[in-house]
């Protein structure tokens, strides 16, 4: 074991990021997964494509880091290859962190034959491999995403935050990735005290950077969906600074009113609130169509798996009934498509009416709906009045 006296994090960091960056310099592979991580200050690895050996091409090739390439006859007489030669392992058969980046060339090149030979391949190895004494908790990990990516269950929290950050195997219960992240920093200090290959350093250092880009933005001790209702339900007590002028507030200047006349402005002005503390917000995700219908969803936040649907009431010419008619439609059309069918929806109503008296009712009908988790009506500024202007 080598002592390493880095009690601050950061600096941790900084100490492993020279490490690898040492290590990976004279290595083909090493250098460019560094390279594919966006840790490389010197750019593109430099060396001679040519002359590695064909399963190395193949491992880089899979990184998409260089303008290299290989061919699907090379690919597949890397993969009819035997796990051994005379008893003697080949190099892949250790290496998962490259058999990783040749199931990524196998999935880019979208061939039936080739992904066959690719799971026969790893078949000869992989199992033997992960059910031995041969890899650590991390490689048996990479092995499992490797063998089948959907069903995978992971030991440490350090591989499926790097799936989730490169956006292959995403974690939308924010929840579960912040446990997830308090027991990667554990691992993260711990390994910086052991022996570590350079690629599992490399990734450590990579999660650990999208780490605290995501606990910057995201309070540290998260959002349920009640924090969230909590907040939209506060956003009036802001409105009341909401501009809205008579007479210029400086000399010569014209009034300004910030009108709020369609559904639209109010799914933005939820935008322009959310996006600070949620940065994978998307708003205008369109579904898969539902006969002749093309669902689209206002707002999503994919760290809570909520989405927030936004409906406006100019006037009393649209009932609440309609109203609570079409959040129902709004809300099964989302179900038709798997990958929302379980996520959270949250209705938030701008009402210019500002028909209160009703609000209590109108909340209550649209909770009974079955898969509705909140219901939020904000009516506009009293100062947000067309016939004093």
């Amino acid at each position: 074991m080598v002592s390493i006296e880095k009690e601050n994090a950061y600096q941790l960091r900084e100490y492993l990021h020279h490490k690898v960056s040492e290590s990976a310099h004279p290595d083909p592979f090493k250098s460019s997964f560094l390279h594919f991580l966006g840790m490389s200050k010197d750019g593109a690895p430099s060396f001679d494509f040519a002359m590695l050996s064909l399963y190395q091409r193949c491992t880089i090739a899979g990184l998409g880091v260089l303008d290299e390439s290989v061919s699907s006859q090379d690919v597949s007489r890397l993969l009819g290859q035997a796990a051994k030669i005379d008893s003697t392992p080949r190099p892949w058969v250790s290496d998962m962190f490259g058999v990783m980046a040749v199931k990524w060339l196998v999935e880019q090149m979208k061939d039936v034959r080739i992904a066959r030979e690719f799971e026969n391949w790893i078949s000869g190895f992989l199992a033997q491999q992960a059910s031995g004494d041969h890899f650590n908790l991390f490689e048996k990990d990479i092995a499992a995403y490797v063998r089948n990516t959907e069903s995978a269950v992971h030991v440490t929290a350090c591989v499926p935050l790097f799936l989730h950050y490169r956006k292959i195997q995403r974690i939308d219960d924010h929840q579960i990735r912040l446990s997830l992240i308090s027991r990667f920093m554990a691992e993260f200090r711990a390994q910086a005290q052991e022996y570590a290959s350079t690629a599992l350093l490399s990734l450590m250092v990579y999660v650990f950077d999208q780490v605290n880009q995501d606990v910057a933005v995201v309070p540290p001790k998260g959002w349920s969906i009640d924090d969230l209702i909590g907040f939209l339900e506060h956003i009036p007590v802001g409105l009341k600074r909401w501009t809205w002028e008579y007479a210029g507030r400086t000399k010569g200047a014209e009034p300004i009113k910030w009108q709020v006349e369609n559904e639209y402005h109010v799914q933005n002005l939820l935008y322009v609130l959310l996006a600070p503390i949620f940065n994978d917000i998307a708003d205008e995700v369109n579904l898969q169509p539902v006969g002749q219908k093309n669902p689209r969803i206002d707002l999503y936040l994919p760290s809570l798996h909520t989405i927030i649907e936004v409906k406006y009431r100019k006037d009393v010419k649209k009932s609440f009934q309609t109203l609570i008619g079409e959040i129902a439609e709004d809300a099964s059309l989302y179900r038709v498509d798997a990958k929302y069918e379980d996520a959270r929806i949250v209705s938030f109503l701008w009402d210019c009416t500002r028909s209160t008296q009703e609000h209590a009712k109108f909340k209550e009908g649209v909770l009974k709906m079955k898969g509705i988790d909140g219901c939020v009506v904000v009516s506009a500024p009293s100062t947000m009045n067309e016939r004093s202007s």
